[in-house]
């Protein structure tokens, strides 16, 4: 099996099968970890019908300890992944969608972390009365951005052991490459899912806490600035942007 990707999900039924969907097109199988939604969410549901999850594990305990449930919750998950012996394993986030990755980048031998661009999605003035199911239709994203390592070629390296720890550890080099784009949706979703965040990061997750309460209605960007202060920039001019800069260090690279 080439690549097996891996989740960690809590109360993701408003877009975990575009989320799966999304990781489908690079992941042969991916394996949920349903950290203790609500009785009444449908996640794990959704997710157990998806044509590529192999394998759904949930738990009913909502660790009261964030912190180190963020870590070990993925290193669970992580461990029923390396069961079937993948080469590759890709985590990612329940609301994190993936664009322009080019998969030959997994075939090179010389590569064992790749990272990939990761931007904030917002809601502003002329998107925010759009219908829930067209969320996606939303076009404006943080200017700001980071590289973060999605995919990590299957070594003994590989885990989670530290409180709120999202990177896996894995071997130290001094430079691995960026491949594609994510669109993260946690703050562009919708409103509700907006409020749903600062109650749970004002209240239950306490190191995020000041910020997120500080956050609290102000879902809709009306100055089409990030939480960062930057000048929101459209999704499509990213993505030309970041197109664009592939093909030139291809014509480099052929030079």
């Amino acid at each position: 099996m080439k690549t097996v990707g891996i989740t960690k999900v809590r109360n993701e039924e408003h877009i975990i099968t575009d989320t799966l969907d999304s990781w489908a097109s690079v992941c042969d199988a991916i394996v949920v970890y349903d950290d203790a939604s609500d009785a009444c969410d449908l996640t794990a549901k959704l997710a157990s019908g998806h044509p590529k999850v192999i394998e759904v594990i949930t738990s009913n305990y909502l660790d009261e300890d964030r912190l180190r449930a963020e870590w070990y919750n993925r290193q669970l998950v992580l461990n029923a992944a390396k069961r079937f012996a993948p080469e590759w394993i890709a985590y990612f986030d329940g609301d994190e969608h993936l664009f322009d990755f080019d998969a030959g980048m997994l075939e090179d031998p010389d590569v064992s972390v790749i990272a990939t661009q990761w931007h904030d999605v917002y809601i502003t003035p002329e998107d925010a009365c759009l219908p829930d199911h067209r969320y996606k239709d939303r076009r404006w994203v943080g200017a700001e951005y980071r590289q973060i390592p999605f995919f990590y070629r299957n070594t003994h390296f590989l885990s989670f052991t530290q409180p709120d720890q999202r990177i896996m550890h894995h071997e130290r080099l001094p430079f691995y490459p960026s491949n594609g784009l994510i669109q993260h949706w946690g703050k562009g979703h919708s409103v509700a899912i907006w409020q749903r965040k600062v109650e749970y990061y004002g209240q239950v997750f306490g190191k995020y806490g000041a910020k997120w309460r500080d956050r609290d209605g102000k879902a809709v960007h009306h100055d089409y600035k990030s939480d960062g202060g930057a000048d929101l920039v459209l999704w499509e001019t990213i993505r030309d942007r970041y197109r664009a800069d592939v093909q030139r260090k291809a014509v480099a690279c052929q030079e």
